[in-house]
Formats: C-alpha cells, sequence, structure tokens
C-alpha cells in the first residue's frame, strides 16, 4: 500500500515542479551562487564517481561552482533526508541511484524522505550489477559459487552489499535465494569499501555496479562470475548473464545515477538544470568518460519527465519486492 501512496505523490510532485511558474524567482538571475551536490555515500564509489564526472562540465555550463558534498550513513538516508528539507531554489541537489527513493521508504520506518520529496531532474549513467568474487576464489562461475553456499549451510559463507537495504542488498538476496538463503549478509557503508573486503577476501562475492568494480576486473584483482540482467550489456559482452548459467533473475537490475531536486524546486529551475545534464550526457567525450569508467549515458530522452517514469516503474515493483524479500531494517 505504502507504494502505492509513493507511486502517486512522486507524480503529483514531479507534475507540480514542472506546472510551476517563476513567479518570485526570475530564472535569469539563477544560479548566481555555488551549487551543492550531494553524494548519499563516501567518496570512490559508483555515486560519487558520476557527481565528479559530471561536476566540472557541470560547473563550465552553468558558471557556478558545484561542490560536491558527501554525506554517508543510514544506507543514504541522511543525504537524502537533508536534502529534501532543503530550500527548494536549487541551490541543494542529491545525485542517487536506482532503489534509493523506491527501496529506503519502504524498509525503514522513519527514513527520512519519501520519493515525493524530490523531483526528478536528469539520469548521468547507466551500468549493469556485476557478480564479483576475489582473485583466488576458487568458483568459476555462478554455479559453482551457489553450490558451495549451499554445501556450507546456514551462516557459513558471507556476501557483501554496498549498503543494507539498497538494491545491491536486494538483488544479492535474490541471488541468494538460489543458495537456499545460507549466504550471510555483511553490509558495508558504500561500493568502494566493499571492493577493499573483496580483495582482502573477508567475503566470499558481492553484487556491485559496473563503476565500481570495472577498473579491479580488467586489473585481475577481482573475478566476475556474471552481470544481472536480461541480456548482456555492451559494456560486458563477454561476461554471461546469470540467467544465462541458470538463475533467472526476472527483473533488469541495471544501475542508474540521475540528480534529482526538492520538491517545489520551481519549473524554469528544474528545466534549466534538465537541459544542462542532457547536453552534458550527450557529449562524445562525456560518453566515452564514462565508458572508461563502466558506465554508458542515457541515449536520449534524458528529460526530468523521462526520468520520473522511471521513478513511478521503480515504485510500482521495488517496494514489493523488498517486501517480499523480508526486509526491514528499524
Amino acid at each position: 500500500m505504502r507504494s502505492i501512496h509513493l507511486l502517486g505523490r512522486l507524480a503529483l510532485a514531479a507534475a507540480f515542479s514542472l506546472g510551476l511558474t517563476s513567479a518570485g524567482l526570475a530564472q535569469g538571475n539563477y544560479p548566481s551562487k555555488p551549487i551543492r551536490l550531494v553524494v548519499p555515500y563516501p567518496a570512490g564509489g559508483a555515486t560519487d564517481v558520476a557527481a565528479r564526472t559530471l561536476q566540472p562540465r557541470l560547473q563550465e555550463e552553468l558558471g557556478q561552482p558545484i561542490i560536491v558534498e558527501n554525506r554517508p550513513g543510514a544506507g543514504g538516508n541522511i543525504a537524502m533526508s537533508q536534502v529534501a528539507l532543503s530550500a527548494p531554489d536549487g541551490y541543494s541537489l542529491a545525485i542517487t541511484l536506482t532503489g534509493m527513493l523506491s527501496i529506503n521508504p519502504e524498509i525503514y520506518k522513519k527514513p527520512g524522505f519519501a520519493a515525493a520529496d524530490f523531483v526528478p531532474v536528469a539520469r548521468v549513467s547507466l551500468a549493469p550489477l556485476i557478480l564479483v568474487v576475489p582473485e583466488k576464489s576458487p568458483y568459476r562461475n555462478v554455479k559453482e559459487l551457489l553450490e558451495a553456499g549451499r554445501k556450507a549451510g546456514k551462516g557459513g559463507m558471507a556476501y557483501g552489499s554496498a549498503g543494507a537495504g539498497g538494491l545491491s542488498h536486494l538483488a544479492s538476496e535474490a541471488v541468494n535465494s538460489h543458495a537456499s538463503g545460507h549466504f550471510t549478509h555483511v553490509p558495508y557503508k558504500g561500493g568502494a569499501p566493499l571492493v577493499q573486503s573483496l580483495m582482502a577476501n573477508e567475503v566470499a562475492w558481492g553484487l556491485l555496479g559496473t563503476g565500481d568494480v570495472r577498473s579491479f576486473i580488467q586489473s585481475g584483482k577481482l573475478r566476475a562470475l556474471g552481470q544481472l540482467r536480461q541480456g548482456r550489456s555492451e559494456l560486458w559482452p563477454d561476461i554471461p548473464t546469470l540467467t544465462e548459467q541458470g538463475v533467472p533473475g526476472g527483473v533488469d537490475f541495471d544501475v542508474w545515477f540521475g540528480v534529482v531536486a526538492p520538491a517545489k524546486t520551481p519549473a524554469p529551475i528544474v528545466k534549466l538544470l534538465g537541459e544542462k545534464i542532457a547536453k552534458i550526457t550527450a557529449e562524445p567525450a562525456f560518453r566515452q568518460r564514462l565508458l572508461d569508467l563502466g558506465g554508458v549515458a542515457p541515449a536520449s530522452d534524458n528529460t526530468p519527465e523521462a526520468f520520473a517514469a522511471v521513478l513511478q516503474r521503480e515504485l510500482a515493483v521495488l517496494p514489493k519486492a523488498a517486501k517480499e524479500a523480508g526486509l526491514q531494517l528499524d
């Protein structure tokens, strides 16, 4: 029921913001001071990389400094609730990712925000989730890993996620179900700490966005066993999907990273920011930069309205999946 209410509230928030006039605000004066772009995870993770890849070009386009501010904690809730309470004037933005607005309000009793507290601006990058194991892991495919988990029994082997209750956790539990739920979950505060734990052989496997693991896979420090999506990504044409290996995913768990603003941010500001980001993500140099980092820029229709439609589809699916998986964090 909560997801249905959130779905309606998101649509209303997007419609309200996009339908506002600029009364009391001269669009020509925006921006007139630095803009804060809040990242709900530590520096070095995929969300942070997306923000810092966007930062220099957005600064050039807007003519004002873009200050990237990392505020990790509580699965992203601290940062998102802070931005939700910020003045809706275009000077406090957040870069978020798949599941933050659709999963967190479902699994936390007091997340501090709801999807309708934000208006979508534009997406920056897309990338598939990759199941990785340490370099010296004995497992060469997903089938071997799952069989080992079943044989080890409950609590015998651990897997890591980029944060309790996030998409990495939810998707990992879908994989864990194929090992009779025997893997034990170990949450980390972002993708970067999980990568370090994997390389230290502290957990058996992890499911992470491409941006978190691409360089480590290429250098041989981590081994990719599969990608959790319906078909192979252009980023990883040689890595089989989990479905190909007999582990049906059922959902395309591609990770997106996108910019959102507080609800009621005036339409001229949302439109300006959306147009600038869409322009940047369409540039060949920016797209190549993302590919090098393990992401794909949205090819077309990168508008606030299109982004809102993506979030509405998530709200119709992911909260229910989290509830069915029994995820509850407080």
